[in-house]
Formats: C-alpha cells, sequence, structure tokens
C-alpha cells in the first residue's frame, strides 16, 4: 500500500545540518531473523478477529470463569414463538468430547423454534461469498418416548433488517445414537454489516446439538480457519518469524489456566477451551498446528514460547510454580512440542502431526521458555530443569529464555546474570517506554555484552499510535540494526487489536468485522520488513541531532487516579524554604470528577521544589488503579507523576503526553491495604534531572536524568548482499545488491544529511573527483520511501492519516534534505 510519486513534497531550506561519515573496517553481522511478529490472543483479537469462525460461542462452553454472568447461551437468543413449544436444555452426560462437555438439546414439541446467534459484534457477511457450515448433531428419542425421527435443521443468514440472506438444510438422523457431523455450503444473497445466524428447528423432536460453526470459503495462502484480509495485512509485513502464544497468555495467571501446547491440536472438538487471562473466552480455533502452518505459508521462523513451569508473578501471593513432583511429566510436554514440530512417523507427536494432515515437519528452530518471570531461585530451578533436558535431547534448538517486564528493575538484572551464568543462548526483553526514552536511550544495545546471551526483544513499543511515537520506534530500530550482531531478533507488541475490545494500548494493527486499520507503527515494520539487510555499517552522526526540550518556569501539584484516598497536609516548598499549604482533598471513582489530575493552584520556581502530604488509603476498584501525583508543568504535556497503588508504585518522567519510567525504579513494593497512612515526599531539583521519592521517611526512588540527550534525528546504514527469498526494496522489486540509508528526523524543522562519505565508500569511488575511468555516477534520482506527517497525527483505533510514499531523492549534492518528522529510507542499487 506505499504510494508513489516522481518526487517528495517541496522541503523548505534546511539550517539545520548532519554531517554522516563512515566508519571503514567495522562492518557488522545482521540477524536474518531480525525482524518478526508476536501474535497473543489479547484485545479480542483470535476469536472474533484472525480466527474466521462466525459462530460465538458454538461449542456452548462460555461460563463465569470467562465472565460475571456468561454461561452456555451467551452469544445465544432462544425464540419460542406464541403457539410453538419448545425447550433447549444443556447437558454433560453423553458428551461429543470430554475436554468440552457442554452441549445443548433442543426440544421441539411444537414445532418452529429459533436460536439466534449474534456472531462477534455481529455477523458480518457479503453478498456472493460462500460460506462453510457445520454441526455436530445426535437425535433423542422424542419428548413421549417415542421412536426418534430425523430432524431437519435449517441454517439462516440474517441481514440487518433480520431478512434472509442464503441459507441451507441439515437433516440429523435417526440411528446409532452417535454424534454425527453434518456440512453445508451455500452463498450469501446478500451483504450485512452487523446480522446473524439463525438456526431453525421446524419440526417437532429432539435432537442434540454441539460445536456450531460458519465460516466464509475464502482463505488467504490457504489458510483455512483465519481471516483472510487479517493474513493478509501480516503478509504485507514481510515477518521473518512469528511469536505465539505469549506473552501472558502462555504462562496464565494460575498453573490450571496455562497455556498447554496439547490443548490446541488435533480435532477442534478436544480441544480444551478456557478462560483467557485478558477476561473472556479462548476456543483455541488457532491453535499450535494453524499457527505453524501460518508460519510456513508467510516463510516465519516459529518462535512458540511455553511457560517455564510458573504462572504469571502478577497474580495473588505471587506465581505459583508446578510441584517438582509433576516437572517430568512437564518437562516430557515440552520436549513432544519439538517432536510434533519436527519429528518423523517414529515419534509419538509427529505421527500425530502426519494423521491430522501434515506430514512435512515444521523444522523449529527456537523455542521460548518462560514470559516477563519473576527471575527467584523457584523460577531459576524450574527453567534449568526444562533448559537441560532441551539441551540433552535436542541440541539443534535454540532456547531464548526471559529477563522480565522491563529494560531494568531486579528481575531484568537477575534474569541478566542467571541466563550469562547459565549459557542460555537468547533472552527475551520486553521494553514499552515513552518516545522520549527511546531518544534518550538509542544506546541501550551499544555497549552489549558480545560474548553473552543474544537479545531478542520480544515486546517493545511506544506509548501511543501518532508520528511521533513511530518515529522514535523507527530511531531504536535502526540502532537494533546497527547492533544485530547481539540483537538476534525483535517484535512490537502487541500486534493486534479488536475496536471496542481493547485490554491494551497501543497496537500495531487495530481492526473490526469489516476493515483494517494501519497505524503508524505498522508502516515503520513495514519500511524495515521490505528492506531487510545482513550487514550493518557503523557511521559517525555529527551535529544537530538533539532536542533541546523547553521547561516550564513555573511548577504545580495536582492529584489524581482511580484509587480513593485521602489527601491531607499537603505542603508545597519552593528553592526558598517558603511553604506553601494547600487544602485536604480527596481522590478516587467513586468521588466525582477526583478521577481527573486538578491543578491545585500553587505555583513555585521550576528549578527545585518539593511537596509532601499524608495518604490515608482507603481501597481501589480496579487491579492496576492507583494514586497519582503530578508535578512540574501539571497541566502541560512535560511533567512527573509519582503512582501508588495496590498493585505497584513507580516514579514515571512524562514527555509530550507519554510516561515511562526513569531508568532508576521505584523500589517500594509494599501493596496498599485499605486504611494504610502513608507519610510521602517529594523532591525535585535542577528542573527534573533528579528527583527523590520518599514514603514513611525512607527513600524509595533516587532517579537522575541529569545530562541525557534525547537524539531526535539519527542516520544509520545498512546493506542487503543478497535479495534472494526476500523483498529487498520497499516497493517489493527485490532487486540485488542494495544499500540502505534510514534517515529519523523527529524535530519541527528539516535537516540537511550530508552523504558524501557514505555515498563514496558505498560506492566505491571518489563521487566528488570524477575521472574518465570513473565518471559521477548519476544521483539525481536515487528510489527512497519516506513516512512524514504531523507529529500528534494518528489515533488510537484508526487508520493512520499517513502512508508511506515512494519518490526519487535528488542527492546529486552528496546530501538528502529529510523533512521535519520524517523518516526515510533511500536505497542504493549495485
Amino acid at each position: 500500500m506505499t504510494t508513489t510519486s516522481t518526487s517528495p513534497q517541496p522541503t523548505p531550506a534546511a539550517t539545520d545540518r548532519l554531517f554522516v561519515k563512515s566508519r571503514s573496517g567495522e562492518a557488522r553481522a545482521i540477524s536474518t531473523d531480525l525482524w518478526g511478529i508476536f501474535f497473543e490472543d489479547i484485545s479480542s483479537c483470535a476469536d472474533g478477529g484472525l480466527a474466521s469462525e462466525l459462530v460465538r460461542n458454538g461449542a456452548f462452553e462460555f461460563s463465569r470463569r470467562d465472565g460475571g454472568s456468561w454461561g452456555p447461551f451467551t452469544g445465544w437468543t432462544k425464540t419460542v414463538p406464541a403457539g410453538s413449544a419448545a425447550a433447549f436444555a444443556v447437558s454433560t452426560s453423553s458428551p461429543l468430547a470430554a475436554e468440552n462437555p457442554h452441549y445443548v438439546i433442543a426440544e421441539i414439541a411444537k414445532a418452529p423454534a429459533y436460536l439466534d446467534n449474534a456472531g462477534y459484534d455481529g455477523v458480518t457477511f457479503t453478498a456472493g461469498e460462500r460460506y462453510e457450515f457445520s454441526i455436530w448433531a445426535k437425535v433423542e428419542r422424542d419428548l413421549n418416548g417415542g421412536t426418534p425421527k430425523a430432524t431437519p435443521i435449517d441454517v439462516t443468514l440474517l441481514d440487518d433488517a433480520g431478512d434472509p440472506a442464503g441459507g441451507a438444510t441439515v437433516t440429523a438422523e435417526p440411528g446409532d445414537g452417535e454424534w454425527h457431523q453434518l456440512h453445508a455450503s451455500f452463498e450469501a444473497t446478500r451483504s450485512a454489516k452487523a446480522g446473524r445466524i439463525r438456526l431453525t428447528f421446524a419440526q417437532a423432536g429432539v435432537v442434540a446439538i454441539d460445536f456450531i460453526s460458519l465460516e466464509p470459503a475464502r482463505t488467504s495462502h490457504g489458510l483455512k480457519h483465519m481471516r483472510a484480509d487479517l493474513v493478509d495485512v501480516l503478509a504485507d509485513l514481510h515477518p521473518r518469524f512469528m511469536r505465539f502464544p505469549g506473552g501472558c497468555v502462555a504462562h496464565g495467571g494460575i498453573p490450571d489456566n496455562m497455556y498447554r501446547w496439547k490443548d490446541s491440536v488435533g480435532p477442534v472438538e478436544h480441544r480444551r477451551q478456557d478462560y483467557n487471562l485478558w477476561g473472556y473466552h479462548q476456543s483455541k480455533r488457532i491453535g499450535y498446528l494453524e499457527y505453524l502452518e501460518l508460519c510456513e505459508a508467510l516463510d516465519m521462523e516459529p518462535l512458540p514460547v511455553l511457560p517455564a513451569g510458573v504462572c504469571c508473578q502478577n497474580a495473588d501471593g505471587g506465581p505459583i510454580p508446578i510441584p517438582i513432583s509433576e516437572m517430568d511429566d512437564y518437562i516430557r510436554e515440552v520436549l513432544d512440542l519439538i517432536d510434533f514440530c519436527n519429528g518423523d512417523e517414529t515419534t509419538e507427536w509427529g505421527a500425530k502431526r502426519i494423521a491430522w494432515g501434515h506430514p512435512k515437519p515444521f523444522n523449529l528452530k527456537y523455542l521460548g521458555i518462560g514470559n516477563e518471570d519473576k527471575i527467584d531461585a523457584v523460577f531459576e530451578d524450574r527453567f534449568g530443569r526444562i533448559f537441560d533436558a532441551v539441551r540433552r535431547e535436542h541440541p539443534e534448538i535454540v532456547v531464548v529464555g526471559t529477563v522480565g517486564p522491563a529494560p531494568f528493575g531486579s528481575d531484568y538484572d537477575e534474569g541478566w546474570r542467571y541466563a550469562t551464568e547459565a549459557g542460555v543462548p537468547i533472552v527475551d526483553e520486553h521494553s514499552y517506554q515513552a518516545p522520549s526514552w527511546w531518544f534518550k536511550h538509542l544506546d541501550h544495545y551499544d555497549h552489549a555484552n558480545r560474548k553473552g546471551p543474544k537479545v531478542y526483544l520480544g515486546e517493545y513499543g511506544s506509548w501511543g499510535t501518532t508520528l511521533l511515537n513511530a518515529l522514535s520506534e523507527a530511531a531504536i530500530m535502526g540502532r537494533m540494526e546497527l547492533n544485530g550482531d547481539v540483537v538476534h531478533m525483535a517484535s512490537y507488541a502487541p500486534l493486534f487489536c479488536k475496536n471496542g475490545h481493547a485490554g491494551w494500548n497501543p497496537n500495531l494493527i487495530y481492526f473490526d468485522n469489516e476493515h483494517i486499520y494501519r497505524t503508524n507503527s505498522y508502516w515503520v515494520q513495514r519500511m524495515f520488513g521490505l528492506t531487510p539487510a545482513d550487514v550493518a555499517l557503523p557511521v559517525d552522526v555529527e551535529g544537530d541531532t538533539v532536542f533541546d526540550r523547553p521547561v516550564a518556569e513555573q511548577a504545580g501539584v495536582a492529584f489524581g487516579g482511580a484509587s480513593h484516598a485521602r489527601i491531607r497536609n499537603i505542603v508545597l516548598t519552593d528553592a526558598d524554604g517558603v511553604e506553601h499549604p494547600i487544602a485536604d482533598l480527596e481522590t478516587g471513582s467513586d468521588v466525582a470528577g477526583a478521577a481527573r489530575f486538578e491543578d491545585c493552584g500553587v505555583h513555585v520556581d521550576s528549578r527545585a521544589y518539593s511537596v509532601r502530604f499524608t495518604l490515608e488509603y482507603l481501597g481501589s476498584k480496579g487491579y492496576w488503579d492507583n494514586l497519582g501525583v503530578r508535578l512540574g508543568d501539571v497541566s502541560g504535556r512535560d511533567h512527573y507523576e509519582f503512582r501508588i497503588g495496590q498493585r505497584n508504585t513507580n516514579l514515571m518522567i512524562v514527555n509530550d503526553g507519554f510516561a515511562s519510567g526513569y531508568a532508576d525504579p521505584v523500589s517500594y513494593a509494599a501493596p496498599l491495604q485499605a486504611g494504610d497512612v502513608l507519610e510521602v515526599e517529594l523532591h525535585v531539583e535542577r528542573e527534573g534531572g533528579h528527583v527523590v521519592a520518599r514514603v514513611n521517611g525512607g527513600v524509595v526512588a533516587d532517579a537522575r536524568e541529569d545530562g541525557v540527550r534525547e537524539v531526535r534525528r539519527t542516520v544509520s546504514v545498512a546493506r542487503r548482499s543478497s535479495t534472494s527469498g526476500t523483498s529487498g526494496t520497499a516497493d517489493g522489486s527485490g532487486r540485488d545488491g542494495v544499500t540502505y540509508i534510514r534517515v529519523v528526523n523527529a524535530m519541527a524543522e528539516p535537516v540537511r544529511v550530508e552523504l558524501k562519505s557514505v555515498l563514496a565508500d558505498v560506492l566505491d569511488m571518489p563521487i566528488d573527483r570524477p575521472t574518465a575511468d570513473q565518471p559521477a555516477p548519476d544521483l539525481s534520482a536515487v528510489p527512497a520511501t519516506i513516512l512524514t506527517g504531523d507529529p500528534d497525527s494518528g489515533k488510537v483505533g484508526a487508520a493512520s492519516p499517513n502512508e508511506p510514499r515512494r519518490f526519487d531523492a535528488d542527492l546529486t549534492g552528496c546530501a538528502y534534505t529529510a523533512p521535519a518528522w520524517s523518516f526515510t529510507v533511500i536505497e542504493l542499487h549495485d
């Protein structure tokens, strides 16, 4: 979807300049698996999303574990018209599948009667498209104990007005008293955005039904059970690998909620359905087999993630491990997955894969063990047992470990220590940060230990969907590519979100039943995915790269958040020691308007100040609710926040309206209980360059950012020596031998990028001193791609107003003028 033009929009003359110089002899190899994707069933992106199934709760397995009032008929409407007599009962006495035992018995004394399914936010279908219907049925004795009778079941699509729009009839025949699957195929005669699926019981009788399914016949890449347009939008990213199924979904909230891969393969009726950690139901219609087939179809390396023998560390009481007595069985389960992926007919699970229709092995290379786990002795014991077994029985498998949820903190430090000592080949880092954090920490991997584990940045992203967010990601991706000898893989997260069901924001791709909404971040990922490199060519960049963030002269204080608390004895003290008392107040969602941050109305010089107060904690409604104290320009986009709550305590820096943690994390982690009283003091020096937080007299945070530069202009150079099997160019033409110059300008003024040294090195000629044998190359029309626009453009849930545009860059003067707020990829072809 990259648009094309012959030249970029006119760029104003640049007064700022960058001088880019090659570092000869310092080329670094880049992992060929660097850019990938991570699919986790979050924000309803599997059922009702990537899964093409249109029937919601077709197995009648929803329960209160999934939602507060959910049950077997969630998603269904039962209708018995006047003059009819019928009942729809639920039984588990003779199930089709013991793993999913609930089924419905339709007792039709006087027909007709109906079961309607509203799908996922309605059933969307298109006139002329073909749909495949199936249902498992078993005829029972009639209501009076008489001989069972053949029972027809009509399936009908109902459009938005409730009118029929195509359908078919299947008939459950009496006979052996066993379950039988019935099939029908039909075309929709009209379209609907929010239609329904109706089952009509038009004849008296008793029939048991289960696992009702309706899917579009149209597929992409031959992938059944997957929504074609969502497969296409993934294929357009040209990812090299795919991580699955989590994330938090992998380890679950408690042990019996861990994602066990064997529950997700084989006939769908026998896949044990479960509640989803993110607050809904998961059918496992897209399980491990479908995931592996997706990887195969899109030429991606699979990266499955299995629990490390422990569940989520955020569960009440902390992570719960699998008992030692059960670890041998669990380790066998891990090894069986490798056999399922790679084994032949001589292995138990290789034979099952073949029996289920996939004779070729999937050639699994990577295996993730653990996700954001608490790194303690219990974790090390469970992980170590699994790791040792995999190394012993499958030395060809590259194990990916875990080092916690952030690029700092105890889990990060301890995780790296343990992984290094244990010899884990790759570790999975996670980092969700504000744009300013990325711009300040572009050197995060520059000084990595080249002899230790490689890095997989498995979950990362900037806290928003604006162009500024995407430009910060482009900048760190350029540095990851430069350090591609250490950063082996990276994947933005989360990948998908269904509009109206967000459990996490932002996401790379938003969608509804009809449309896909690509974000600015999506386009950046695609620009890298279409231009993969295998060698990084380090360069030195000098000039106007640093953004000098303006600081408000006056600072204030504001309180807010969803936790219910009384705030007393509030005093704001200025640099001269003058105290400014502030009236007592309350926060909390049950206090009208108090969830908002309200400026207390007292302001002091921003160079140095402090605030102290007494906090009486009265409780929270939500799991992550907290009290927030905002300091600095409290009504603007740049300030500081101290957040304290039931689950966690954080000191945050907010720039451009996006928050992220300081490099020095908060050490106060005691969970608050209703009735707790805390004395809190926050002290700010050097306009926020140094912030100290105290609780009950003890220092819980001592955060410094003195001298940290926000580098908002970057240039990186990488080369693809051969594009065999890859696209190689941003337009997908796939020509061999190409060098990419990637330029990020995340500032409000254009910048002239001087490239003479780079061009001479790449083209291997003195371009400023041409000779008869070596004439000057024609650099007047060098192919390039640019993403640019307003830095604040791009909203959650909506398509980015900006799209990459192809153009011919004029490098005649050995320079390129990068427009304000832009990411450019210039291609120098051999």
